[in-house]
């Protein structure tokens, strides 16, 4: 008896053991992608369900399952993982009693689950007692009963609670019936609450500015529907006034909203608009200020991208100093905005444009186009010659309408100089006309002014108080004929012809009433490169696989006949001074009114070593821009240096002989350090030869330190200051929840320290504080000094207590 028991017993281990073993590979056979491992696997025949315990593991993809227990349909190909189920997805973790995850759709659901998403720049951990996200083509998280917090403790100091949540991460949440929480103690409700993923939510900003005086900023962030991230301000200036509006952003163009898909509305009352900090003319301001800009782009007939539509460029403002007084960021990148409707239409042959460019506010100088139509042919191959065709066609009714404070100062400045009355010039009360006429006469700054420069000004002035006008016609053709010889010499004769034609003209300082010039150009472009390579050089410090050395000398020599009467009052012209050298490519050169005959060969040689990396860029913060095919073998830039110079026959600016000697530099081995450089030292005297040295270096010694430092140099230009400027900024992390960082600025020239801040900063588990000082020195006799203190709440809604003397601590251009 006791031995049938055991021989039964036997068969029955035999069984299950083969019961098991088919299972598994019935399993790995029906599914090659998702790979099953555990200490025991059972199958059902009828239902096809396979069971696996103890220590499973699950792959699939880049879906990678651990738990203690999971089921597995074939037919569904859905998992059910139980018992300390923790699942990595996409980068991100995923923890929960019971989750269901199906890999064919990409579907998971579950209860108790645990996870996080980016929200800015933090990390926001939430907990579900019921879990779903969607498929692979949709990125959307469904949720029930939700706590969030970034305080990662088993009992956070603040969370968020939520009845329910849809969540589209990368992007927005959407909450409903959720309370905020400070430890177990509710104080604020909410019915529904929208937030972007991307930007704070509710920001309250005080702080005292010399300006201002104490202040509150506050902006609240929210999205309407699907389609809109709107920004509402209600701010308070104790020397100012109260102000507010709103900014609404189409998520549509999000991407893009610099230039299209918003519109910004603000309105202030001024309570005290004569203050002047910036130390220059104040011209009288109204009580009651304003700015409405809509930038924005409708595709025809829509709502799809087609090759049809209108872009909307308007910009209205109260007065010449709405800007600089609330928005300093906006007067130092575009204080002038222009106002503009453009019909598109876009080919693979050319961009046909219909603008109407037209005077929305009457304090500064205006371009008007009332209409323009023009035509950009892209270069394309003409039939299979090899000739390649570029070019343009414009026509429009063009006007310069001179803004009211700068129609006084002209007035000012003829009432000053007629005569001419040189003394009267030289002893100005305000102690601008000397430089002012010697713009006007397009002397350099340091020249001596003379009778006769003075009658040249005032003959500007009183075409600019006529304000400008004509009809023109403008078209320009080019044909290239691309050929490499002898196996390695590119040649590329060029060859253009146009013509330019002016009519009803107005505003002639010599009476011109029509003129019409042709363009003639001849242009080649000669080239050449020699590569080594050294495979065997490598180096992970340097970031090395492989080095090659590119040696590229080239030469581009063009003749441009383009003469052009005195008399003509220039519109589309050269406006604002430059270090650097002028296009010499006739279809790049979109000043057509400055355009006048040169003859220039502009030689140099260009110096580049490569490795192999597999990434094809870095974005400058340490992070890497990938390649879309993640080949590791790409060609990479490591380092390079083009040096040229122009040899001029005839020079449309200065009358010189040679240039400059030009050498632009880069070296970026790595994503956490670079150098660039760019200068030009002159090699003969006269105007026009001056010397300018640029140097920045960023520089991560470590993990926890970032070094910027910048040097910009110029000195015997004739129309800006000497200057020597360094720019130095320090990021360190003292330990896991300190941070250091200082910024300078230094004028060397005439030993100022420009601008200087310090600040600390402490995380607190949710929070973020942070302590700083800053001073500013105008040379104006008015300095900015003040304190910093900013307090942030890391969870959504977004908290932010921001202490700022200054709305905008910025250094060596943008927000630094």
């Amino acid at each position: 008896m006791n031995f049938l028991r055991i021989c039964v017993a036997a068969l029955l281990c035999v069984l299950a053991a083969a019961g098991s073993a088919r299972g598994q590979g019935l399993l790995d056979s029906l599914t090659s992608d998702l790979n099953i491992r555990g200490l025991a696997t059972t199958m059902d025949p009828e239902t096809g369900i396979v069971t696996v315990t103890g220590d499973v593991n699950i792959v699939y993809g880049d879906v990678e399952i651990r738990c203690g227990s999971a089921r597995y349909n074939q037919t569904t190909g859905e998992v059910v993982a139980q018992d300390g189920v923790t699942i990595w997805k996409a980068g991100t973790i995923y923890r929960g009693d019971s989750i269901t995850y199906n890999s064919v759709s990409g579907e998971m659901s579950g209860q108790n689950v645990i996870s996080g998403m980016v929200a800015g720049p933090s990390m926001m951990i939430y907990k579900a007692e019921e879990f779903q996200s969607k498929g692979k083509l949709e990125n959307q998280i469904d949720a029930k009963v939700v706590n969030f917090t970034s305080h990662d403790v088993q009992n956070p100091n603040f969370h968020i609670g939520a009845k329910e949540m849809t969540a589209y991460p990368g992007d927005h949440v959407v909450m409903r019936n959720i309370k905020i929480y400070g430890g177990d103690t509710p104080f604020l409700w909410l019915p529904r609450y929208t937030q972007s993923l991307q930007e704070n939510g509710l920001t309250f900003s005080p702080g005292y500015q010399s300006r201002w005086g104490a202040y509150l900023l506050t902006r609240y962030t929210v999205l309407h529907g699907d389609h809109t991230m709107a920004r509402y301000k209600i701010d308070l200036r104790s020397q100012r006034g109260i102000a507010g509006g709103v900014d609404l952003i189409s998520l549509r163009h999000k991407s893009n909203e610099q230039n299209f898909g918003t519109l910004k509305i603000y309105a202030a009352k001024d309570t005290n608009g004569g203050t002047n900090m910036a130390g220059t003319t104040r011209f009288p301001v109204p009580e009651n200020r304003f700015r409405i800009n809509f930038q924005h782009r409708v595709y025809l007939p829509g709502p799809d991208v087609s090759t049809w539509y209108l872009d909307f460029d308007i910009n209205r403002i109260s007065d010449y100093h709405f800007y600089e007084d609330y928005f300093f960021n906006d007067f130092r990148t575009d204080r002038e905005p222009d106002n503009h409707v453009s019909l598109i239409h876009t080919n693979e042959a050319y961009v046909a444009t219909l603008m109407a460019k037209f005077k929305a506010n009457n304090f500064y100088r205006t371009t008007t186009r009332l209409p323009e139509i023009s035509v950009d042919f892209t270069r394309r191959p003409l039939w299979g010659t090899g000739v390649y065709h570029q070019g343009s066609i414009s026509a429009g009714l063009y006007n310069e309408v001179v803004g009211n404070q700068e129609e006084a100062e002209l007035r000012r400045l003829g009432a000053l100089g007629v005569g001419p009355n040189l003394a009267a010039v030289m002893n100005d009360p305000l102690g601008t006309a000397p430089s002012s006429y010697r713009s006007l006469a397009g002397l350099p700054r340091d020249s001596s002014l003379t009778a006769a420069n003075i009658s040249t000004g005032l003959g500007v002035i009183t075409s600019r108080l006529q304000e400008p006008d004509f009809a023109r016609f403008h078209t320009y053709h080019e044909l290239l004929y691309p050929k490499t010889y002898l196996g390695w010499l590119n040649v590329t004769p060029r060859i253009g012809a146009g013509m330019t034609s002016y009519g009803s003209i107005d505003g002639s300082i010599t009476g011109l009433q029509s003129f019409t010039r042709g363009i003639f150009h001849l242009g080649l472009d000669l080239s050449f490169k020699l590569t080594r390579s050294w495979s065997e050089v490598r180096s992970k410090t340097w970031g090395l696989d492989g080095i090659r050395h590119i040696f590229q000398p080239y030469v581009n020599f063009s003749y441009l006949d383009a003469k052009q009467d005195a008399g003509l009052p220039a519109i589309d012209r050269i406006s604002s001074p430059t270090t650097r050298p002028r296009s010499i490519d006739v279809p790049f050169f979109t000043a057509v009114d400055s355009l006048r005959s040169w003859n220039v060969a502009r030689i140099g040689f260009r110096n580049v070593l490569q490795t192999k990396r597999d990434y094809i860029s870095t974005n400058g913060n340490g992070g890497f821009i990938d390649s879309s095919d993640h080949d590791s073998s790409l060609s990479y830039a490591w380092a390079g240096m083009n040096t040229y110079v122009d040899v001029f026959a005839k020079d449309p600016e200065f009358g010189r002989d040679i240039s400059n000697l030009y050498n632009d530099i880069f070296w970026r081995p790595v994503p956490w350090g670079g150098v660039s450089s760019q200068w030009q030292i002159p090699i003969s005297s006269g105007i026009g030869n001056f010397t300018e040295l640029n140097n920045f270096i960023t520089w991560m010694p470590s993990k926890n330190v970032s070094v910027d430092f910048g040097h910009q140099y110029i000195s015997d230009h004739p129309f800006f200051q000497n200057s020597s400027r360094l720019y130095t900024r320090l990021i360190t992390r003292l330990t896991e929840n300190y941070g250091f960082t200082m910024a300078h600025i230094f004028e060397a020239d005439d030993g100022t320290l420009e601008f200087q801040s310090y600040s600390l900063t402490r995380d607190i588990s949710s929070w973020t504080a942070s302590f700083g000082i800053m001073a500013r020195d105008n040379r104006n006799g008015v300095s900015d000094v003040g304190l910093l203190l900013t307090l942030t709440l890391k969870d959504f809604p977004k908290l932010n207590f921001d202490f700022n003397i200054d709305p905008n601590p910025t250094g060596a251009g943008g927000t630094r």
